[in-house]
């Protein structure tokens, strides 16, 4: 009974909180550097809309619920993609960018329009660890 009393009501906080995911991604540059989560999020969030708007909520529920875990991928991605580039910049304009940061960096960038999060991630942050390394000892 609860559980269907649950399906039965508008998914309105499930709602607000994948439009405030998705525009949190944006804001913190995910359409750059996860094009295809923000892609994803989005599109999940416009089917939600549309199943809510025909009275589907249970259907609703699960698409806004799919496009806040879509948006929080793309925020992760580009949190981590924005800091690293921020390092290689850096190192880059003194000139000490090694090539192995740079190739980790494309690796990332790679892994990240493929939607291979856990990689970018992972191939970011070990960019960002060797530019952090040429940056100390150029």
């Amino acid at each position: 009974m609860v559980l269907l009393a649950g399906c039965a009501s508008a998914p309105t906080q499930e709602m607000s909180d994948a439009r405030q995911a998705v525009r949190a991604a944006h804001d913190v540059g995910a359409a750059e550097h996860a094009r295809e989560n923000v892609q994803q999020a989005e599109q999940l969030l416009n089917k939600a809309t549309r199943e809510l708007e025909q009275g589907d909520f249970g259907d609703a529920r699960e698409d806004a619920e799919a496009a806040r875990v879509e948006a929080i991928k793309a925020q992760d991605i580009a949190q981590v993609m924005s800091a690293t580039k921020r390092v290689l910049q850096e190192a880059s304009q003194r000139d000490v960018l090694s090539a192995d940061a740079a190739q980790f960096f494309e690796q990332a960038q790679m892994a990240a329009d493929e939607n291979r999060v856990h990689e970018a991630i992972r191939l970011a942050n070990e960019a960002r660890h060797q530019a952090e390394q040429d940056l100390n000892h150029p």
